[in-house]
This record gives C-alpha cells, structure tokens and sequence, in this order.
C-alpha cells in the first residue's frame, strides 16, 4: 500500500501506474486512488496527522510526495513510520534556504555571505557589513513568494520591523538558470540544465512572459552546471532516491554558485519541457520510483544525452478579467494547456498572492538549433499575447 501525497497545484494526477494507492490530497483528485482523504488546510502538520491516522488502518510500504509544499510531511510521515525514503533531516536541508546554504559553505561550494534574520534591524546590521544589494526572502518559501531585492536604503526604509524566519544574503551578480535532475539508489540519472529567458522567476512581477530552454550538451555551461549539481547533492544530507529542481548563478569563467536546490518536481511548465525531451512523464516516472517500483534509469539517462532543443513558456495572470485564451496553435509549439478560462478574474487580492508558477496558459517549443528556439518563442509568445484578451477591472468609485 502506498500513500500518496497530493498538493492543490497537482493538475491531473493519474496513479493508474500503481495498485493500492491512499491519497491525502488539498483539492485535486486524481484517478486510481484505492481511498481518498481531503483536507482543507494543507500543511505539514495536518499531512502528518492524516498520515498517521490511515496507518492505523493501512499498513503502507511508501510515501510519496510531489510539491514543496508536502515534502517535509512526506519524511516526517517515513520517519514515524519507519519507511524508506528521504527523512527529515534530508527534507529540510532541501527546504530551508538557510540550512542549505549552511551545508554548501561547510562543504567548500561557493556562496554569499548570508545571515538568518527576525527584523529589520538585522537586515540593516548585514548590510551595513555586506553592503547593497542584498537579497532577502522567507526561509521556505517557495514561487519566488516574498522574495525582495535590497537596492538602496529606501528598500530598507520599506520592511516592516519583524521579519520571522527569513534569510538576507549578498546579491549575486549574473544569469539564473535551472538544473532538473534524477537521482536513483544513490546514483545520478541526469541532469538537465537550463538557462531562463528575461527576468526569470520574477517575471510575473512586470506581468512579463516566462520559460527557459534546455541547454544542449555542447553548451559551455552545461558541464559545469551538471557537475555543480552533484556537488550540493553531495553536500545535503543523503537521500536514496531525489527528484531535483536547482537554480545557480551563472557568469562568464566563474564557477556556478547555488541560488538554491529543491528536493521535489519542477513548477509547471517545466515538466512538460522535460517530458517532451526525454520522451518520458517525469511525474509518473518518480511516482514510480519513489513508490519503490522499478524503472529503466539506462533508458532514461540515455534519452537525456540525446535531448534536443525544446523550451516551455508561459503567460502570467494580470489585474483583470480574461476575456479570450487561445484555441489554435502552429505545428512547432506543443503541450498547449490553457488554465483559465473567459470571465475569470484576478481581482486585487487574487492579483497580488500570484507565484512565479502562476499561469494563464503555457506551452512547449522545439526546434533544429538554439538560435531557432529562441526565435520561436519570442514569436510564441507574441502570437499568445495576443491571443489572451484581457479587461480592466473597475470597481465602484471607478478605482482600477
């Protein structure tokens, strides 16, 4: 019997792969659940406790999870159950940036200086030592949530006085990209660089298109950026089998340094980047592994070498309400999905709590050369523009 964690954000989960599967699940329900338990509040600790209480009456062999949001809850569940998989001490090494952060140092990777912060007065102290910019965010937040970039000392002037459990570091000058990988019984699988398009993860704060596009094997970051990978992997705490979402720091003849490593499933609509590279569905592979069931890491190894050019975009939500989304698409852009539909509205609220995984639609591209991907999807993703139609949202007293 395995037990199944499934955050709100698992669209379309199909557990057909495996017999005898329990969910806890936060909204979604996917197909194949032996039993399905549905909690309001998706959290560790009532994860945990659902958990327990169905092994009361379920004698599970595995757990598995997916999310950021349901990794801690997934080695917190192994540990009292005494199940294989990540433990805690692994979890939230891969969870807590400054934990990690910790580890990297201690293992000689390059870094920034950093520090653990409860308030505003800290953040000031560290500048005061580091200098601007800096970056401060929540220690396990995950989407780019409550990220800010420290400029100058209006920035500092702006946060509020109590900041509980966040982390400020050095600003690191260079490009972000991703590194998605697989590890096996203690061995690597691949690793899959990538280098993001424009602003990144923070896109969504300029209402800006976002994707990244696979590097190719002959791509001079790509080496260093695998072999970078490995060596944070190394300095975590161990875990047997880990599905692996990495960003780093990139400049010109400077070794990659960790921005920060995940221990669970790329945000959408990277997954679907990866599968059509590998020829593979990444979510199911890992539920397969993760529920202790064999899979063909040759194959899959293999299938990464050979991975040719294909990117993922998307488009964000916007202060408004959709009015038209697209229905047609040329032959080179795939895996379309189209998460809104006409009449939907980001009012205010729903506008600011947005994520970087945050998306109205998203698509794949592929193409013969890099120099052809990006053309395609910078002309994606001015055909999608102009596709999704949006409104402005006029509230009485005629404020916007």
């Amino acid at each position: 019997m395995i037990l199944v964690l499934v955050s709100p954000r698992q669209r379309g989960l199909d557990l057909s792969g495996v017999d005898d599967c329990v969910v806890i699940t936060g909204g979604p329900v996917p197909s194949g659940a032996s039993e399905l338990v549905t909690v309001a509040d998706y959290r560790t600790e009532t994860l945990v406790a659902a958990g327990l209480e169905l092994a009361r009456r379920h004698r599970f062999e595995r757990v598995v999870s997916f999310a950021e949001a349901d990794v801690v809850a997934a080695a917190q569940l192994r540990e009292a159950l005494d199940l294989p998989g990540q433990r805690p001490v692994s979890a939230l090494a891969y969870r807590d940036k400054a934990l990690m952060r910790k580890h990297s140092l201690a293992a000689g990777l390059p870094g920034p200086a950093y520090r653990t912060v409860e308030t505003a007065a800290e953040v000031r102290e560290f500048v005061a030592d580091q200098g601007l910019p800096a970056v401060l965010k929540p220690r396990s937040s995950s989407g780019s949530v409550g990220v800010r970039i420290l400029r100058s000392t209006a920035d500092l002037a702006e946060l509020p006085d109590q900041l509980a459990d966040h982390v400020v570091e050095q600003f690191v000058p260079g490009e972000v990209v991703h590194v998605d990988g697989l590890l096996v019984g203690g061995k690597p699988v691949f690793a899959l660089p990538a280098a993001y398009t424009d602003l990144a993860c923070l896109a969504h704060w300029e209402d800006s298109g976002s994707g990244s596009l696979l590097l190719t094997a002959e791509h001079p970051w790509h080496g260093p950026l695998t072999e970078e990978l490995w060596r944070v992997v190394a300095a975590l705490p161990a875990a047997e089998d880990l599905v692996l979402h990495a960003e780093f720091f990139v400049a010109e003849g400077q070794r990659p340094v960790l921005c920060e490593i995940a221990s669970r499933l790329p945000g959408h609509p990277i997954p679907p980047m990866i599968n059509r590279a590998l020829g593979l569905d990444l979510r199911a592979t890992w539920l397969r592994i993760a529920a202790g069931l064999p899979v063909d890491v040759t194959a899959i190894a293999g299938a990464a070498v050979r991975a040719g050019s294909v990117a993922n975009f998307g488009l964000p939500p916007r202060h408004g309400r959709i009015t038209s989304v697209p229905t047609d698409v040329p032959p080179w852009v795939h895996d379309l999905e189209v998460l809104a539909k006409p009449g939907d509205v980001w009012d205010r609220d729903r506008y600011e709590a947005r994520k970087s995984g945050d998306f109205v639609v998203t698509w794949t591209v592929t193409a013969d050369s890099e120099g052809e991907l990006r053309q395609r999807i910078q002309e994606s993703a001015d055909l999608m523009e102009g596709k999704v139609g949006w409104q402005e949202i006029i509230s009485v007293g005629g404020a916007r």
